[in-house]
């Protein structure tokens, strides 16, 4: 028995080091048919994507909030605590609630590893959300997949819509090597007859979307040709636009989550909002669509956590990331000097990532955290052809040098991973208080 939230962590983080990640459903299956089904009980909307899902979550579940539903969400990597990945609205799961769980379900582990059925970590995490869920009755259920889609554990679920973000190159030795070997495996949450909505747009990645929409006859609803966003207004700290469809227009929404990507997921959850309105009896007012944009944040994301100097968190760790990230730098601060504190994953494709930052960067520190799959600094360094680079292994250290070589009107930029922002999020707030 699991007596204590220190047990807790420790038995699932020892089973993520021994077991590591193995996809397929069976182990689900089979496991949650022993406990009666929990994620059949509840209406669900499932989101995958390379980029966008957190954010585009988060403004879904913001809008829905705001019109009065009790929201679950089950999103990951957590930041600071485990518990982030499991909330309703925005309260997590307390230690308590996920000692008692995770007891509950451990009869049923330990049956699955007798008969050599191991569960990954994530797929505990995936069952303790769905039996949360079913002990608390929320409204509604907003999951994000962890990887891929089609053989994601997340991918039991039979949602009544589904989100495809975005497609690009990412985790390519397991999903695959090509936007439309990823599509794939991304476009396998379509289940029959459900509702999907894509904010992809290239030719190759679409058609693999389009061809699972048709053969589970799903109604796909695509940016760009049923809703699209349109007239961008950049301001100071917000973003404004107008959502626009076949069927409806909100003209002068304002985000407060910047860059011009945002505009695209924004608009997935406001289909998404259209879609549950009209078609799944989940009523949603235009106020709330506006007031829900207007309050929506996602921590990591483009995120200002000190402003003398300007240190921004970003949780790009692939390219098109990246990409976007030195473009909303370049429309928010543009003609000031940028700095940036680098540190990525072994499996990331950093030496391009390094490419795209050394293009606008005045200096770079490259710098690493304890994690078994963090890049060494060193070679990070090694991959870089900028002039004013350094080399810090202590990540605190890279971030305290990094501010005192700036200058007043500069901009620091923490990026790369989400799992060093993890730890650099928590040191820098308590740095500000």
């Amino acid at each position: 028995m699991i007596q204590s939230y220190e047990d807790a962590l420790a038995f699932l983080n020892e089973r993520a080091a021994k077991l590591g990640m193995d996809f397929g459903l069976e182990r689900m299956e089979r496991v949650l048919e022993r406990i009666g089904n929990p994620e059949r009980k509840l209406p669900m909307v499932h989101i995958a994507g390379s980029n966008g899902k957190g954010s585009t979550l988060a403004f879904l579940k913001e809008i829905l909030m705001t019109e009065g539903y009790d929201v679950a969400s089950f999103t990951s990597p957590y930041l600071e605590k485990a518990n982030e990945q499991i909330r309703i609205n925005d309260d997590m799961i307390t230690d308590e609630e996920l000692v008692d769980l995770l007891n509950e379900l451990m009869p049923i582990l330990r049956e699955a590893d007798d008969e050599g059925s191991y569960l990954t970590t994530f797929e505990i995490y995936t069952i303790l959300a769905f039996m949360y869920f079913e002990r608390r009755h929320p409204s509604i259920a907003l999951i994000e997949t962890g990887l891929g889609g089609r053989l994601d554990s997340t991918n039991i679920i039979t949602p009544m819509l589904a989100i495809i973000t975005s497609i690009s190159l990412e985790h390519t030795q397991i999903l695959g090597s090509t936007l439309a070997e990823i599509a794939v495996e991304k476009a396998g949450i379509i289940k029959k007859g459900i509702s999907v909505i894509t904010g992809v747009e290239s030719a190759e990645a679409i058609q693999p979307i389009m061809n699972k929409a048709e053969e589970e006859h799903a109604e796909l609803y695509r940016i760009g040709m049923d809703f699209w966003p349109e007239n961008r207004v950049l301001e100071e700290g917000e973003e404004g636009f107008d959502f626009c469809s076949k069927e409806l227009n909100f003209s002068g929404l304002t985000l407060r989550m910047l860059g011009r990507h945002q505009l695209n997921n924004a608009s997935l959850a406001v289909q998404a909002c259209v879609l549950l309105d009209r078609k799944y009896d989940f009523p949603v007012r235009e106020a709330s669509i506006r007031s829900g944009l207007l309050k929506a944040r996602w921590e990591g994301r483009f995120e200002q956590v000190s402003s003398n100097p300007a240190v921004i968190l970003d949780g790009a760790h692939n390219l098109s990331g990246m990409k976007v990230l030195l473009q909303t730098i370049e429309e928010r601060y543009k003609g000031r000097r940028i700095h940036f504190v680098f540190a990525a994953l072994k499996d990331k494709d950093y030496q391009r990532m390094i490419k795209v930052i050394e293009r606008r960067a005045d200096s770079i520190t490259f710098t690493q955290t304890r994690m078994e799959r963090m890049n060494e600094a060193e070679e990070l360094f090694k991959t870089s052809i900028l002039k004013e680079k350094y080399i810090e292994e202590n990540w605190q250290d890279a971030i305290r040098k990094a501010c005192k070589r700036m200058r007043k009107e500069d901009v620091l930029v923490i990026t790369g991973s989400l799992y060093f922002l993890a730890e650099a999020r928590p040191f820098l707030i308590r740095d500000q208080k």
